[in-house]
C-alpha cells in the first residue's frame, strides 16, 4: 500500500548525526509549515536576522527578521488555493556552530484550475541556537518555471480582497490516486492503465531534452510505463493533498526504484490529477527533477560531465567516463578517467592530470576541463585528493599542500601505467591547485608540460595583504588558530571544522559577503552532494605558509598559463611567470572573472581552446 510521505532523504552529509537530523527536520518543517500556512512555526525556524536572496524570482536580496519574512509570504501564498513544496536532494555539512544545507525543491502553486510551478535550488546557512538549528541565510537559484506566470499577481489580489479559504475535505478521487501508486508498486500495468480514460494523457513540463513531455492515450502510456512496472522493487511514498475542486487532486511523492542491483533511482515529484465524470483520470501532470532523471534512470545520459553546464556532453561529444580508483600512500583515491571519442584500445594518447581549486572535488571544475580535453583527443584523469570527496584519507577536508602534491604524483603514476597513454604527460592545475601542480611538475620529470588556468599563486608574505582584514588578529590570528587546531588533533585526534565558504562567517576559509562568488554554495553551479562545505581549521597553517610561486625556478618544461586581470591574485601569476627559467605562453582573458573560468561554458571553452591547441603543439 502506498504510504504517507517520509522525511527528506539526506543524500550527503558530514558532522554529528544528531545535528544532521535536526537540520533536515528544520528544512522539512519550513516547507510543511509554509504549505499549511502555519506562520508561527515558520518564524521559529529562522534566526533573528536572516539574509534572504530571492532575486532569482525577482524579489531581490535583503536582511529580514522572521516576522518580515512571513509578512511577505502571507501577502502572496494564501491567495493560492494550494501550494505544494517538495524539497529533496538534501546535502548537509556541519562545521562547529554553523552549517550549510543545499537542496532542490519543486513548488506547485494552484489557483482556479491553473498551476504556476517553480523548480529551484537552494543554498542555506544555519546557526546553532541552544539545541536548535536556525536558518540564517537562504538563496534561491531558479532552474525553471512553468505554467501561468500571472498567478502570483492574482494570488496577491485575492489576499488583499480577503478571499482566502480554509482547506476542504478530501476528494473521493483521492482514493484513485492512492490506487494509482499501489498498482505501480505491484507491477500491475493493466490495472494501472484502467485508471485512465481512453484519451487520458500525462504531461511532464520539466522533462529533459530527449524525454517525452506528453503521453496521449493508453498505448503511449503503456509504452512508457511497461518498463517501469517491470522493475523488481519500487515504492512511492505519497501525501495526497485535496483541492477545492473535487475533480482535481494534488499529491507530492517520491519515486524509488531499484534499477539494478545496488543502484536505486530516487526522484521527487509533485503530481496533479484531473478526473472526468466517471472518475477516470483525464489528465495527469507530473513535475519531477530532470537532473535526477538523466543521471539515474536507465537509458538516460548525463547532460554534462560536471555539476554544471561547462563539461562535455556525453551524448554529443562521444567522450566516455570511467570511474577508477588508485592508491596514494595507502589510501584509495576516487577518480574519473575520460576517454576521447572513438577511443581505440590499440592506440596511445597524450595524457593530462587535471586538478581544481582548494577545497574542491573532481565533479566541479576538474571534470569540466578534463572532459572537454578528452573531446580534443586526450586521455585525462581527475580525482579527489586524500580526505576530500569520495576518496579515503583522514583527517577529512584537510588542505595540506604536502598531501596534495604527493597525490598528484601518484595520479601521474596511475595514468602513465594505463595501456593507452603515451609518455606525453601534462599537468593542468586550476586556481589553488596551480601551486600544487607546479611543485609536482618541478619535482617529477615524468611531466612533460604544465598548464595553469585561473591560477591562484601566493607566497607566505602575500597572505598578509590577502587575510589581514579578518577579525581576531587577521592573518596571524588565523595562523594561530590553525596551530592550535593541529595541536589538538595531534593530542587527542579531535578535528575542529569551520565552513569552507560563507557569506556570513568571517572565519570561513572563503568569506564572501553579499554573494561575491556563489560558485561553491549555489547548487546550480558547484555546490550539492559532491562538495562538503567545511574544512579542517588546522588547514590554515599549511595554506598560509605555502609558497606556490617558488616552484617556478625549478620548472624546465614548457609552461602555458591562462588567467584574467579580474581573477584571483593576478600579481601572483605575474611573479610566477617572472621566476620561470623559460618564457611561457600566457593568455589573458580579461573579459572573465575567476569564478566564470570555473563554470561559464563560453569562458571554459575559450580557456580550454587555447590550452588544448598548445598541448597539441599548435
Amino acid at each position: 500500500m502506498a504510504t504517507q510521505s517520509s522525511p527528506i532523504p539526506v543524500v550527503a552529509s558530514a558532522g554529528p548525526q544528531q545535528d544532521v537530523d535536526r537540520i533536515a527536520s528544520t528544512i522539512q518543517h519550513l516547507f510543511a509549515a509554509t504549505d499549511a500556512r502555519d506562520w508561527t512555526l515558520v518564524e521559529t525556524l529562522f534566526a533573528d536576522s536572516v539574509h534572504m536572496d530571492y532575486s532569482g524570482l525577482g524579489a531581490g536580496a535583503q536582511v529580514q527578521s522572521p516576522q518580515e519574512i512571513t509578512a511577505g509570504w502571507r501577502s502572496l501564498l494564501p491567495g493560492f488555493e494550494r501550494t505544494v513544496h517538495n524539497p529533496h536532494k538534501l546535502a548537509i555539512w556541519v562545521a562547529g556552530e554553523r552549517a550549510t544545507a543545499t537542496y532542490d525543491a519543486i513548488a506547485v502553486h494552484y489557483l482556479d484550475g491553473e498551476e504556476w510551478t517553480v523548480f529551484a535550488g537552494y543554498d542555506t546557512e544555519l546557526v546553532r541556537e541552544g539545541g536548535d538549528w536556525k536558518i540564517s541565510r537562504t538563496r534561491l537559484s531558479l532552474y525553471e518555471q512553468t505554467g501561468d506566470e500571472s498567478l502570483p499577481a492574482r494570488a496577491t489580489e485575492r489576499v488583499k480582497a480577503g478571499e482566502e479559504r480554509a482547506p476542504t475535505a478530501e476528494s473521493p478521487n483521492a482514493a484513485t490516486v492512492r490506487t494509482f501508486f499501489d498498482r505501480l508498486e505491484a507491477g500491475d500495468l493493466e490495472g494501472f492503465l484502467d485508471l485512465f480514460a481512453e484519451d487520458g494523457k500525462q504531461i511532464m513540463p520539466l522533462a529533459p531534452e530527449g524525454f517525452p513531455t506528453e503521453l496521449v492515450g493508453k498505448e503511449a502510456l503503456r509504452k512508457q510505463y511497461g518498463p517501469v512496472t517491470g522493475f523488481a522493487s519500487q515504492s512511492y511514498p505519497v501525501e495526497v493533498i485535496p483541492t477545492y475542486d473535487p475533480q482535481v487532486v494534488l499529491a507530492k511523492y517520491a519515486g524509488r526504484i531499484t534499477v539494478e542491483p545496488g543502484k536505486e533511482y530516487n526522484n521527487a515529484y509533485v503530481g496533479l490529477w484531473a478526473f472526468d465524470e466517471e472518475g477516470k483520470i483525464s489528465s495527469f501532470t507530473e513535475y519531477f527533477n530532470p537532473g535526477i532523471l538523466v543521471n539515474g534512470f536507465p537509458g538516460q545520459a548525463p547532460q554534462h560531465y560536471s555539476v554544471h553546464a561547462a563539461g562535455a556532453s556525453p551524448a554529443e561529444s562521444g567522450v566516455r567516463m570511467r570511474t577508477v580508483n588508485f592508491d596514494s600512500e595507502g589510501d584509495r583515491l576516487a577518480g574519473h578517467l575520460f576517454l576521447p571519442p572513438g577511443f581505440d584500445s590499440s592506440k596511445q594518447y597524450p595524457a593530462v592530470v587535471v586538478t581544481g581549486s582548494w577545497t574542491s572535488v573532481k565533479e566541479q571544475m576538474p571534470d569540466a576541463y578534463a572532459s572537454l580535453l578528452a573531446k580534443d583527443g586526450f586521455v585525462t584523469l581527475t580525482f579527489d585528493f586524500r580526505g576530500w570527496g569520495e576518496s579515503e584519507g583522514s583527517p577529512r577536508q584537510y588542505e595540506s599542500y604536502e598531501r596534495k602534491i604527493t597525490d598528484i604524483r601518484n595520479a601521474a603514476t596511475y595514468l602513465l601505467a594505463h595501456a593507452n597513454t603515451s609518455d606525453e604527460l601534462a599537468g593542468l592545475g586550476v586556481c589553488a591547485s596551480a601551486g600544487y601542480m607546479a611543485h609536482a611538475v618541478a619535482q617529477d620529470d615524468r611531466f612533460r608540460k604544465l598548464t595553469l588556468i585561473a591560477p591562484w599563486l601566493h607566497t607566505p608574505e602575500m597572505t598578509y595583504a590577502l587575510y589581514d582584514s579578518r577579525p581576531d588578529g587577521g592573518r596571524d590570528g588565523l595562523l594561530e588558530l590553525g596551530r592550535q587546531a593541529r595541536e589538538r588533533f595531534e593530542s587527542d585526534g579531535t578535528v575542529r571544522y569551520d565552513q569552507a565558504v560563507s557569506e556570513l562567517n568571517p572565519m570561513a576559509a572563503m568569506y564572501v559577503p553579499e554573494g561575491a562568488f556563489p560558485y561553491y554554495l549555489d547548487p546550480a553551479l558547484g555546490a550539492g552532494p559532491h562538495y562538503a562545505n567545511r574544512w579542517a581549521v588546522m588547514s590554515w597553517e599549511p595554506w598560509l605558509t605555502f609558497d606556490g610561486i617558488s616552484a617556478a625556478r625549478d620548472i624546465d618544461v614548457p609552461v602555458h598559463i591562462v588567467h584574467s586581470e579580474q581573477g584571483a591574485v593576478p600579481q601572483g601569476a605575474k611573479d610566477f611567470i617572472a621566476g620561470l627559467p623559460n618564457t611561457p605562453e600566457v593568455v589573458w582573458l580579461n573579459d572573465y572573472n575567476q569564478m566564470e573560468l570555473y563554470y561559464l561554458p563560453e569562458a571554459v571553452e575559450v580557456a580550454l581552446g587555447r590550452t588544448a591547441g598548445w598541448l597539441r603543439g599548435e
